[in-house]
């Protein structure tokens, strides 16, 4: 259809929106399958997508929404009740959705009948005639006589506001006349007013359209519209539409008209009209790719601010100094400005995870309650983005070897329903996530066993390290304590991909584990990767950025206060071993020999480590560039680097694969 090519994206954005309520209401129905709410909320999403879909000409969505509707009002008529087997074959059904959803063109590829056949079945409480189920499945078509049209078309249309009117506009009314084979009245009448409303303003309609809506009209409907357009204009935009046997146009001037001309003179005029419509048309969808330009450009203006700001402190430019002001400010307030464009709630993550913890936990036996907090907490949408599979090992891990089977829970005193939370904070410039499970925790001793048997470390070497710094062995690559390799994972199996993705993004993973009470997993993320909180250091003549994330503490030591132990040198710091690594020999600098040294406290994977530096310069916000050309991509030790404002090079450090 061409007249539809148009709406596929807004097809796909409320199609999403819809397989996603009725995900949430069937993961509620579950636990509560008598709720005559949220029953309600399931019967409108799957008539709402089916009406959608038939519209759009997907065929194949619109039947296999078409019988769950179906399904759904029989039990809203307490015509039967929703049983395990019932929801399984809904949550099927959904997956099947969620599929052909992806790319709707091809969804006349996907076999349905199977499932159409199984819904039948409960629907009729027994196996369904085979006669009868053919001709289900065979004439889909008979089916789609129902189909209501997509709820933004009929909004838009319904509003009427979508063309601002003033004084000088024509009404007219116009006469629709359907075919008579139109099997989608309501689908056609809402393109036809979505059409004439982009045109100006819908005074009203005949019937109403409520009664458009339900399809309580036999084949002729007519619009009272106030436009500037003329009646060519006009038939034109309704003809463009499929299934229009006629149009007649008419100036809304003489008899009955009169009353809907004064209705269209009055809207005209009216300064709350106006408003309305300048303001239903405030929300402008952009691409994720667009925003990214516009965040690079205003890093690329903060930066030369901060390099005029330079020059000014440099030369003494004091008359500079209230312009600088001015500019700094501005800057500042477009760059927050262009940061909240890219923030998105947190819950976008969140909550695909009730379904996938419900699937996996019914997969290996166990009773889990998932408890979410925090989804309006909001973050970069391209952290967003990065932070989902880290936390899909997380929960994964939780389920399969966090949370312990019934029995199990019961023996040692536990309820037999185990429970995650996931939990997400705002810490100032940082989000805070959380993950927590009542499980059977983490037990230290297993873990010095499996590093031993593995090979990653000597025996001796094994036993000089703490509880902490033993379970973040889970974190290398490969290492796991499970018994048996599952299809869901190990505890170890993804942790690697974990850590390596968040400290990619700037951020820090802490894990935390009591035997037999549970464990918790804590990351921490910059609520944008392209601009981050930074120590800024100097070593020899070379100025380098550390992520506050990482940096735990900076002190000043003597040369004397450093100890040797097997070849490494290290300090005592508050009664503990802490090793330092000299930056100056890592990056080949020579150092200017003083006795007193300045070390950096940074954590990496659990335990702390001291970087010696030449000078702490302080704290500073700094613009990320990626190193993206083909020599340093993939360098190991830095995650990018920023321009000073005396418009030298920073390289930032990544303080995970640079120790």
């Amino acid at each position: 259809m061409n007249d539809m090519s148009e709406y596929k994206e807004m097809y796909a954005v409320e199609a999403a929106e819809h397989l996603q309520s009725m995900n949430d209401a069937l993961l509620n129905l579950e636990k509560d399958p008598k709720n005559s709410e949220t029953i309600n909320v399931m019967f409108r999403a799957a008539h709402t997508l089916k009406g959608m879909s038939a519209t759009m000409g997907y065929s194949n969505i619109a039947e296999l929404t078409h019988d769950m509707e179906n399904l759904m009002d029989k039990v809203r008529k307490n015509e039967m009740v929703l049983d395990t087997a019932a929801i399984d074959t809904l949550f099927e059904a959904l997956d099947m959705l969620e599929k052909m959803v992806e790319v709707p063109e091809n969804s006349s590829q996907f076999d349905i009948s199977s499932l159409a056949g199984k819904i039948a079945q409960l629907s009729k409480g027994g196996a369904a005639p085979p006669g009868e189920q053919q001709i289900t499945e065979e004439h889909p078509e008979t089916i789609q006589h129902e189909e209501a049209a997509p709820e933004s078309a009929v909004n838009a249309a319904g509003g009427g506001t979508q063309g601002i009117s003033e004084k000088g506009c024509s009404t007219f009314n116009v006469t629709i006349n359907l075919h008579e084979s139109c099997i989608l009245k309501s689908a056609r009448s809402a393109v036809i007013l979505r059409n004439l409303s982009e045109l100006g303003d819908i005074i009203e309609t005949k019937p109403p359209l409520k009664d458009i809506e339900d399809e309580k009209f036999e084949r002729t409907f007519s619009v009272v519209i106030s436009t500037k357009e003329d009646t060519k204009k006009l038939e034109d935009v309704v003809k463009t539409t499929s299934d229009v046997a006629g149009v007649e146009i008419k100036l809304a001037d003489s008899g009955s008209d009169n009353s809907a001309k004064k209705k269209a003179e009055e809207k005209a005029c009216s300064s709350d009209t106006g408003r309305a419509a300048v303001k239903n048309v405030q929300s402008v969808r952009v691409g994720i790719e667009r925003l990214d330009s516009l965040m690079n450009l205003v890093g690329e203006l903060v930066i030369n601010k901060i390099r005029l700001m330079q020059l000014a402190s440099d030369h003494r430019l004091d008359y500079l100094e209230e312009t600088l002001a001015s500019l700094n400010r501005l800057t500042n307030d477009l760059q927050e400005e262009i940061m909240a464009t890219r923030m998105v709630p947190i819950e976008q993550i969140f909550n695909r995870f009730p379904r996938m913890v419900r699937d996996l936990a019914k997969k290996e036996g166990k009773e889990i309650e998932l408890i979410l907090e925090g989804g309006d907490i909001e973050l970069d949408r391209t952290v967003l983005d990065e932070v989902g599979d880290p936390l899909v090992h997380i929960l994964r891990n939780c389920v399969d070897h966090g949370v312990e089977l019934p029995e199990e829970r019961e023996k040692r005193g536990k309820s037999k329903k185990g429970k995650i939370k996931l939990a997400a904070r705002r810490e100032k410039n940082y989000v805070v996530i959380e993950t927590d499970d009542d499980g059977k925790g983490m037990d230290p001793r297993k873990f010095r066993e499996a590093a031993v048997t593995k090979g990653v470390m000597t025996a001796e070497e094994v036993s000089k390290l703490t509880d902490t710094e033993v379970l973040n062995l889970s974190f290398l690559p490969g290492f796991s304590t499970a018994e048996k390799v599952t299809d869901v994972s190990g505890r170890g199996v993804g942790m690697d991909v974990v850590r390596t993705k968040i400290e990619a993004l700037g951020g820090a993973v802490r894990l935390e584990s009591r035997v037999g009470e549970g464990t918790n997993i804590t990351l921490k993320l910059p609520l944008t990767v392209a601009i981050i909180h930074s120590l800024m250091v100097k070593v020899g003549k070379d100025v380098y950025a550390v992520p506050i994330t990482n940096v735990v503490r900076d002190l000043a030591i003597k040369k004397e206060m450093i100890k040797t132990i097997k070849g490494e040198e290290v300090i005592m710091m508050m009664g503990d071993v802490l090793p330092i690594i000299r930056l100056h020999k890592l990056f080949g600098i020579n150092n200017n020999g003083s006795d007193d040294m300045i070390v950096v406290v940074v954590e990496r994977g659990g335990s702390n480590v001291g970087m010696v530096v030449d000078q702490v310069i302080g704290q500073q916000e700094v613009i990320i560039k990626k190193l993206d050309n083909r020599l340093l991509k993939g360098v190991k030790g830095f995650a990018g680097a920023t321009i000073l404002g005396d418009g030298n090079v920073a390289l930032i450090l990544d303080v995970g694969t640079l120790l």
